[in-house]
């Protein structure tokens, strides 16, 4: 199973948003202006979990963040998807 296929459940669990101009970008949104971001690498068969902020009124589909903090390089569904769930609640 691909890591894509395996991270689909930790993005609906979530409530993670496909990016569609972006195959390897999934987000959530936590504030006006702060994110989750999952970005995928396909090819390595990898994940990271990232923590971004955007100027206001910026999509993270389609703008540079001024802001990243990795929180889980190389994220594995299996194992990390807690992480997530530590993060939101640290979070709130």
């Amino acid at each position: 199973m691909s890591i894509i296929q395996k991270l689909e459940s930790t993005f609906f669990h979530f409530g993670f948003q496909k990016c569609k101009k972006k195959n390897n970008l999934n987000f959530l949104k936590l504030a006006n202006q702060e994110y989750l971001l999952m970005k995928i690498f396909e090819r390595a068969e990898t994940a990271d979990l990232v923590f971004a902020k955007f100027h206001a009124g910026e999509n993270p589909c389609n703008s540079v963040p001024y802001f990243e903090k990795s929180v889980k390089l190389s994220f594995s569904p299996d194992a990390d998807a807690p992480i997530i769930k530590e993060f939101l609640e640290k979070y709130s």
